[in-house]
C-alpha cells in the first residue's frame, strides 16, 4: 500500500513539475487513465523481483537494484502503452493518456527514490532500535581502512556479521587517519588497540589487512589483551567472510608459497606408497601428492577408518581421478608377507614410510610395541623395498631421536639408522626429521582447547617446556620437496622456526577461547619428556640446501653387522621379555632416561 502512494506521488509530482502546477485539462484526464495501468506493471514488477520477501532490516545493495529495476520497467512500459495508443490514435480518434516524455523520466527518478529510501530507513530505524535496546549488540573495532576494511564493514552494516555495529577503525596510514570508511571514523594507529578497545567498549576486532600472516603476531596478542573476540578478515574472494583465529596466526607461523615444480616432475606418473597413510603427515601427503597426478598412489595402514574416510573425501575433489589412481591396503608394517605382497603387487617408484607409533608416555609402557613397530617396523619395510626394487625410500623421522630421553626417540633414532645403513643396490635411501605438528593426533593444541572450553583447568607437564612447530600441510610439503631433491643416504632437517614455550602458547589460547579465568595446574614432567627438543645431535652439523628451511645432517656411519647385532639384542629382549630400557641404554650411547 505505501508502493501504492509513492507511484501516486511520483506521477502527481511530475505532472505538476512539467506543467508548472497548471496542468490542462486534458492532461489531469491523462493522468488518471496512466495511473492504474503504471500502477499495476510497477507493483508486479517489484513483485517479481523478490523485494517483497527481502528482510529489510538487512537490505543491502541488491534493495537498490531490485528498486531501480523494477520502478523503470513500470515507468517504461507505462510509457511504450501509451505511445502504441498514441500511434493508433486515427483509428481510436484522439491520444488517451499519452504525456510528455519528461515527465515520465521525473514519475521514475521520484519513485525510484520513494521506494528505495522506505527500504533504507526501515533498515537503519531497525538497526538503531537494536543498537539502543539490546545489551548483546556487538560493538566492532576494524583494523585496517583498505579495501578489506571497507568490506567488512559494508558486510557489519549490512548485516552478515549479526547484530553488530563498526564503532571505530584502526589504520597505520596517516592519510586514512582522521577520516571515515561508511561513516565510521578512523581513530588512530593500531598502536593504540589497547586504549581504543577500552574507550569505546569493543567486545570484538576483526583484523582486515593485507599483511602475511608472520607479520601480525604482535597486533594479534594485542588484540588478544584486550579481552575482545578477535577474528581475521583473509578473503578476497565474493562471499568470504572473517574467520576465528587459529594457532598457527599465534605461533606466527607465516605461510609459505613452496616452489613445487621439481616435485611435480617428479613424482608424476610415479607410483607411490604411504605407510601410515591414514595418519596425520601421511594423509596429508597423499592430498598433496594427488594433486601431481602420480600413476598410482597405495595407502598402507593398520587402521582402516582413516583411509575409508581420507577415500571418500579426495573422491569428492577428484572424482573418478581417485577410484583410477588411489588405492587403499589395510596391513601391518610389522607384516612382511603384507608387506612383500602389497609392494610385490603395485611396484612403487617411492615408498612414504610414515606408519609409526607416536605418543610419547603410551610407549615408555608399551616399549616393547614401540621397539616392534617404529624399528622392526621400519627393518622389514626398507628390506622388502629393497627386495622389490624401490627406488627411493623415504623416513619421517622426529626431533625426539635426538639425544633421546624416551622409548618413542630412541625407536625412531634406530628407525634412522637403520635406513642408513641397510645394504642396498638399488633404492635410495633417506629420513626427514622434523619436530610436533599442529593438529596431529595426540597433539596439545587440541588437549588445551578441550580443557578450555570445559571450564579448566589447563593442564601443562612444565612452566618451562619448549616445543617447535609446524602446520601439517607446510609439513607434508617440505618433506615432499626434500624427497623430489633426495640422492640417497641424506637425513633432512626441516627449519622448524623459533620454538615456543608451552606455558605461553596455553595463556594464548585461554584468551583467546576462555574467559580468561582458567587456570593453569602443571603436573610435572611425563616419563621420558624433555623440557626443550632438538633437531640436530652434538656431533651433526647442518648444511643448507637449494631450498630454504631444508638443511641436511651429516650422520656417523653403522655398519650394517653392528646394526644386525642392535636388532638381534632388540629381538632377544622382547622373546625374554626383557628390560627394553636397558637395552636401548646399551646399544644407543646417547639414550637416558629423564
Amino acid at each position: 500500500m505505501i508502493d501504492v502512494l509513492f507511484v501516486f506521488i511520483g506521477l502527481f509530482i511530475s505532472v505538476e513539475f512539467y506543467f508548472s502546477l497548471r496542468v490542462p485539462d486534458n492532461h489531469v484526464i491523462h493522468f488518471w487513465r496512466s495511473l492504474p495501468i503504471l500502477l499495476v506493471i510497477t507493483l508486479l514488477a517489484l513483485w517479481i523481483s523478490g523485494i517483497y520477501r527481502q528482510i529489510l532490516a538487512y537490505a543491502g545493495q541488491d534493495v537498490l537494484l531490485q528498486s531501480g529495476i523494477s520502478t523503470l520497467a513500470g515507468t517504461g512500459i507505462t510509457y511504450l502503452v501509451s505511445l502504441v495508443f498514441y500511434l493508433f490514435r486515427d483509428q481510436i480518434g484522439s491520444n488517451i493518456f499519452l504525456m510528455p516524455r519528461p515527465i515520465y523520466f521525473i514519475q521514475w527518478v521520484i519513485t525510484f527514490f520513494l521506494v528505495a529510501a522506505s527500504r533504507y530507513l526501515i533498515r537503519y530505524r531497525t538497526a538503531g532500535s537494536r543498537r539502543k535496546g539490546d545489551k548483546e549488540t556487538k560493538r566492532i573495532l576494524v583494523i585496517g581502512a583498505g579495501y578489506a576494511g571497507a568490506t567488512v564493514i559494508r558486510d557489519i552494516q549490512n548485516g552478515r556479521y549479526g547484530n553488530a555495529t563498526a564503532v571505530a577503525i584502526l589504520d597505520d596510514d596517516p592519510a586514512r587517519q582522521h577520516s571515515s570508511l561508511s561513516r565510521v571514523p578512523v581513530v588512530g594507529g593500531t598502536d593504540a588497540v589497547a586504549e581504543t578497545a577500552d574507550q569505546y567498549n569493543i567486545n570484538e576486532i576483526i583484523i582486515a589487512i593485507a599483511t602475511p600472516k608472520g607479520e601480525i603476531t604482535a597486533l594479534l596478542n594485542d588484540c588478544i589483551e584486550t579481552g575482545a573476540h578477535v577474528m581475521i578478515y583473509s578473503g578476497v574472494r565474493e562471499g568470504a567472510e572473517a574467520r576465528e583465529v587459529n594457532i598457527a596466526d599465534l605461533l606466527g607461523r607465516a605461510e609459505q608459497h613452496l616452489d613445487m615444480t621439481e616435485v611435480h616432475a617428479f613424482l608424476t606418473g610415479k607410483t607411490v606408497m604411504i605407510t601410515g597413510g591414514g595418519g596425520s603427515i601421511g594423509s596429508e601427503l597423499c592430498r598433496q601428492i594427488m594433486g601431481f597426478t602420480p600413476k598410482k598412489l597405495v595407502l598402507y595402514d593398520i587402521s582402516e577408518n582413516y583411509m575409508y574416510d581420507l577415500f571418500f573425501e579426495l573422491k569428492e575433489k577428484y572424482g573418478e581421478l581417485v577410484a583410477n589412481t588411489l588405492v587403499l591396503e589395510v596391513g601391518s608394517v610389522r607384516d612382511e608377507e603384507s608387506l612383500w605382497r602389497v609392494m610385490g603387487k603395485y611396484k612403487p617408484d617411492i615408498v612414504i614410510h610414515a606408519a609409526a607409533h607416536k605418543h610419547v608416555p603410551l610407549m615408555e609402557t608399551s616399549s616393547e610395541q614401540a621397539i616392534l613397530n617404529n624399528v622392526f617396523g621400519t627393518y622389514k619395510t626398507a628390506k622388502v623395498a629393497v627386495e622389490c626394487n624401490v627406488r627411493r625410500f623415504v623416513l619421517i623421522s622426529t626431533d625426539k631421536a635426538v639425544n633421546p630421553t624416551n622409548v618413542m626417540g630412541a625407536s625412531k633414532r634406530l628407525a634412522e639408522i637403520i635406513i642408513s645403513s641397510i645394504p642396498n643396490r638399488n633404492t635410495e635411501f633417506m629420513a626427514v626429521r622434523f619436530g610436533n605438528v599442529l593438529g596431529s593426533h595426540g597433539s596439545v593444541v587440541p588437549i588445551f582447547e578441550r580443557q578450555i572450553r570445559a571450564g579448566g583447568p589447563v593442564t601443562l607437564t612444565d612452566p618451562n617446556i619448549i616445543r617447535y612447530f609446524m602446520t601439517i600441510p607446510e609439513a607434508a610439503s617440505l618433506v615432499l620437496q626434500a624427497v623430489g631433491m633426495a640422492k640417497g643416504g641424506e637425513l633432512f632437517i626441516l627449519d622448524m622456526g623459533e620454538p615456543v614455550k608451552i606455558k605461553d602458547l596455553a595463556e594464548k589460547m585461554i584468551r583467546l577461547y576462555g574467559t580468561g579465568k582458567e587456570q593453569i595446574v602443571c603436573t610435572g614432567l611425563r616419563p621420558g619428556e624433555k623440557l626443550y627438543e632438538e633437531l640436530l645431535l652434538d656431533k651433526e652439523n647442518d648444511q643448507a640446501t637449494e631450498r630454504d628451511r631444508i638443511y641436511v645432517a651429516k650422520q656417523d656411519h653403522f655398519d650394517w653387522q653392528t646394526v644386525q647385532g642392535y636388532l638381534n639384542k632388540l629381538e632377544e629382549a622382547i622373546e625374554k621379555h626383557q628390560d627394553i630400557k636397558k637395552v636401548l641404554q646399551e646399544i644407543l650411547p646417547a639414550y637416558h632416561e629423564t
